[in-house]
């Protein structure tokens, strides 16, 4: 899962929330210098990378991005479920996705120089670009792809991966939907 999936994953804790969100730039017990909230929140980007990468129906999804990005299929899924995540919020949160985002962004304002350097060069990009509400639209899931390939410099075929997301939306959706509400559940139960 990508970023807005991660962030909504925090419940409603703006500790864990801020610790899921550096949680890439945390390797191995550097996590014990934190507070316990933010402890928890770091911990909990880690399950959700877990379980999303061992996920059945994240490895099915994944598998067919294979073609138009072989190094790059992983990262693609995710992006692509951010999207769906957009796509289908009302199935799972009351709270306004507009609204949600800017309260988000105002938190991570608030916190910035708390990053590690390179989340705050990362959300200082995000937050000028506006990736979180960029998902609403297929476009913004094809600059965003379009963009890591460019940075990690490793090639996606866009064309192909536009013609394999819309021969297969129906399933992406339904794989996406039976996922996420696994994940949720597994990140709720992580949190008590």
């Amino acid at each position: 899962m990508n970023y807005l999936a991660h962030l909504i994953l925090s419940g409603t804790n703006k500790d864990v929330m801020f610790g899921n969100f550096i949680g890439d730039g945390i390797k191995g017990n550097k996590y014990l210098l934190f507070q316990e909230e933010i402890k928890k929140g770091i911990l909990l980007h880690r399950h959700i990378d877990n379980f999303t990468d061992n996920h059945y129906l994240c490895l099915k999804s994944k598998k067919r991005f294979y073609e138009c990005a072989p190094k790059l299929a992983g990262v693609v899924c995710d992006i692509l479920y951010d999207f769906l995540l957009w796509e289908n919020w009302n199935k799972y949160y009351k709270q306004n996705t507009k609204e949600f985002i800017a309260d988000t962004y105002l938190e991570l304002d608030n916190r910035i120089e708390f990053m590690p350097l390179k989340i705050a060069m990362l959300y200082s990009h995000m937050r000028t670009h506006d990736w979180l509400n960029s998902y609403t639209k297929f476009s913004g899931i094809e600059s965003a792809v379009f963009g890591i390939s460019r940075r990690v410099g490793l090639t996606v075929n866009m064309d192909l991966f536009r013609e394999i997301y819309y021969d297969n939306e129906a399933v992406y959706n339904a794989e996406f939907n039976t996922f996420y509400k696994e994940l949720k559940l597994s990140s709720e139960k992580f949190l008590l």
